[in-house]
Formats: structure tokens, sequence, C-alpha cells
């Protein structure tokens, strides 16, 4: 996520030289150019990552996770452009778990370059190559994420234990269960 924030960050700066570069003093009165126009106008809007909120509601419960709990905007993340994500609880009546699926335009590669990851190992979904993954800040093994390209970009499913429960399973293993289940379900 550190790649996406450094992204942002980049695009702030650029709109703020932008802005600046029109700051700058005139002297006289303003006049209305002949050229002016009022149409509207509009920008073509560029490519959109998957919606992870799209996946079939039976293939959520399938896969043991509730429905009923679903966030399409878990964590803000939909605020950094080219994100996308929804997140559901683990079907359990005190599940311990969540699962957030996000997907972004940017490659997996830029994903494995982040500081905000520890790199595990590389696995295979249903044909597809996939990379386990935990959080750098994450000492206590207390979440567990995979993270697999796709034609457009990539899909990453992140489990993280919820507040003060007890792990209940191991966090890698959950993952990678849930990621089998909602694989068929990603774009190729």
């Amino acid at each position: 996520m550190r790649v996406v924030i450094g992204r942002g960050f980049a695009a702030v700066c650029a709109s703020a030289l932008v802005l600046t570069g029109c700051t700058g003093s005139t002297q006289g009165t303003p006049a209305a150019s002949g050229n002016s126009s009022t149409a509207p106008t509009t920008v073509a809007a560029g490519p959109e990552p998957f919606d992870p909120c799209t996946i079939p509601k039976s293939a959520v419960t399938a896969s043991g996770l509730d429905v009923s709990t679903e966030r399409p905007d878990f964590a803000g993340i939909t605020t950094y452009p080219g994100w996308k994500g929804c997140t559901w609880d683990g079907v359990a009546l005190n599940s311990w778990y969540y699962v957030a699926v996000l997907s972004s335009l940017e490659s997996i590669d830029e994903l494995l370059l982040s500081p905000s990851f520890v790199r595990g190992a590389d696995l295979e979904l249903s044909g597809r190559t996939a990379t386990q993954l935990r959080h750098a800040d994450d000492m206590q093994f207390l979440g567990c994420a995979v993270a697999l390209g796709t034609g457009d970009g990539l899909i990453v499913l992140d489990l993280q234990k919820k507040g003060s429960r007890d792990l209940q399973g191991e966090p890698c293993t959950e993952v990678n269960r849930h990621a089998v289940d909602l694989e068929p379900f990603f774009p190729a």
C-alpha cells in the first residue's frame, strides 16, 4: 500500500505545482475572450480496477464469509486512485477475523516492492501464480495476505485478526482457503 501512498503524494505534488503556476499576478482589467465556450467538457474516465463487491454473494457465503458484514470501502481504500476493496467477516458468531479483497491497477511486481509487506512463499491457486505476504509490522503473525496478478493489475486477499479476539486458526491457512474459493470470480 506504500506504493499507492507514494503515487498519491506525487499526484498531490503535481497538482500543487500546476496550481502554483496559475497564481501569478496580472495587471490591468480582465477581459473575456471571444473564443469562450460554455459547452460542458467531459473527461474520459480511465480504466477501473475490478470491484470485489461484485463477487456473487453465494460464493462469498460458500467460502465461509458473512455477506451481511460486507463493507465496500473498509479503511478508505477507494481514496487511493486505482484501488477498490470489499471486506467480510468470518461466518462464526464471534468470528476472529475478517478478509479484505482488494483490487488494483498496479502490477504485482509494484506491490512486492513495497516495504509494507514481507514476501513469503510463492503459491499456485487454480493454475495462477500467487505470493503469500505478511504485513511488515505484524511481528505476532496475526494476519496473512495472498496477492495474485491479473491481466489488468492485481488482487490481494488480506486476512486480519479482529481486535482482542483469540486466534482460532492459522491466518495463512485461512486466507489461502478463501483465495482458492474466490479465485474463479477474479478477472483473468
